[in-house]
């Protein structure tokens, strides 16, 4: 496939292997063979029929593959009929059509000039974030997305996601060895790298409850609790602590007495977007750059936590000469 449509765009084409198959629902595995195209820097799902699928359960299916794997969906077609076809072009569904035609709107501008940079995504994803807080912990100057993949324990597919997300945010942070894969390179410092990216990265807070009672369960400390076992800060006279987005159905914290917004609580449970624990520290806690990350504008206008920050990033971050 990825020869045939190399000569139909005259652009190369790389065939990758579809490796979160099992996360998918068993309906959409049974009815498709699912791969990954690579076309001008763009990773897209080519989703082939098993068997005769008709239109309607194409939409269907085709917004669910984009919703679970978050790529473009098109469909490998083997023949279509005129009206399938001129149903699919009006509807903006994108297909393939071995050997013959293909319509993939999503791709846009990208076939016209690959030197043309891609508008990034509104938001860098968490993943990508803890990616580059990875990166900058480790000091890494040069991985390949399966190198990377084993750092963080995830598939080739999510690394390859965010390496697209890099080179949409910093072209040049990616770099695309053709045949033998794209990997991340960075010759400047761990400071340097920090400075590129921070304008980026995000709050990874996404709700906090405000409790009147201690958390029944270990759980890392987080926010201010959290820089200040790393730096000389006091805290603040209740303890915040940290719960994975994943974990809220099973330990339900909202069932936990809480008090109103505007009283001092007993403790805080912080909903994280990614979990990432300190390595090697025998205190349960977020690492210190998310503990940076957490702080909102008014903490962050206190000097009393701006040196703490400080007294952070040049433990973590800034390079001793």
């Amino acid at each position: 496939m990825e020869n045939a449509m190399a000569r139909l765009l005259h652009v190369p084409c790389d065939e990758i292997e579809f490796t979160d198959a099992n996360a998918l629902p068993l309906f959409l595995r049974g009815a498709y063979h699912l791969k990954v195209l690579r076309i001008a820097d763009t990773s897209f799902l080519l989703a082939e029929p098993k068997e005769k699928v008709n239109l309607t359960h194409m939409r269907m299916h085709r917004k669910k593959l984009m919703e679970l794997t978050g790529m473009e969906c098109a469909f490998q077609l083997a023949t279509i009929s005129a009206y399938a076809r001129q149903k699919m072009l009006e509807e903006g569904i994108p297909y393939v059509l071995e050997g013959k035609e293909l319509y993939l709107p999503f791709l846009g501008m990208v076939l016209n000039s690959r030197k043309r940079e891609k508008a990034p995504p509104a938001r860098i994803s968490y993943l990508t974030q803890k990616m580059l807080l990875v990166v900058i912990y480790r000091g890494i100057a040069d991985a390949s997305v399966t190198e990377m993949a084993k750092i963080l324990e995830v598939s080739k597919m999510s690394v390859t996601r965010c390496f697209d997300e890099l080179e949409a945010f910093w072209p040049g942070m990616i770099e695309d060895n053709g045949k033998a894969g794209r990997r991340f390179q960075w010759s400047k410092t761990k400071r340097e790298l920090w400075e590129t990216v921070r304008p980026q990265l995000r709050n990874p807070v996404e709700k906090e409850f405000l409790l009147d009672c201690t958390p029944p369960w270990p759980l890392p400390k987080s926010g201010l609790t959290a820089i200040s076992h790393f730096s000389m800060l006091a805290d603040n006279s209740y303890e915040t602590f940290a719960i994975a987005k994943q974990a809220l159905k099973d330990l339900q914290p909202e069932k936990l007495p809480q008090v109103p917004h505007g009283e001092i609580p007993a403790a805080v449970i912080q909903v994280m977007g990614y979990n990432y624990l300190h390595e090697g520290d025998n205190v349960l806690v977020i690492d210190p750059l998310s503990a940076v990350l957490s702080l909102n504008q008014e903490e962050m206008g206190d000097p009393r936590i701006e040196g703490a920050v400080e007294e952070i990033m040049e433990e973590f971050v800034y390079d001793r000469t």
